[in-house]
């Protein structure tokens, strides 16, 4: 999902989010997967029905848009075989809390990290970094 196809990913997230009321707190194309860190407004029920909807048509129109799937017709790969588009359903949680939000948003730091070609370990270790420099900044104005 980079190159030109980033470009698709981009304005589909986008659209497909305001076109739901999905907020976007946070959007990282790692390439082979997203991170998309969403705020759903409503009660529970209403915020789980807004996630479903949204997320089956981003799912789906991404694998359609970058990958020419079509319904009843197989993603095939560049050797013309059958292949799925993504390799696992969405995983989602909800997220709770000043320090759930944190860890969130340092998880999602270091997967952008190491998408662009650090480390696992080399990535962990600047995201925290970056993390604990940001908060100090914070607590002392």
């Amino acid at each position: 999902m980079l190159g030109a196809n980033k470009i698709k990913v981009n304005d589909l997230v986008t659209r497909i989010s305001r076109r739901y009321g999905v907020k976007l707190k946070k959007y990282v194309n790692v390439g082979n997967h997203l991170h998309l860190v969403v705020k759903l407004s409503g009660s529970p029920m209403t915020a789980r029905r807004q996630y479903q909807t949204w997320i089956r048509l981003l799912t789906a129109r991404i694998a359609f848009d970058v990958g020419g799937s079509k319904k009843g017709q197989p993603f095939t790969d560049e050797r013309g075989r059958r292949t799925k588009f993504w390799d696992a359903i969405p995983f989602s949680r909800v997220v709770h809390g000043l320090r759930g939000w944190r860890d969130i948003d340092r998880y999602v730091l270091e997967n952008e990290l190491e998408a662009q070609g650090l480390s696992k370990e080399q990535a962990i270790a600047l995201a925290r970094e970056l993390y604990e420099s940001n908060q100090a900044v914070r607590g002392s104005g």
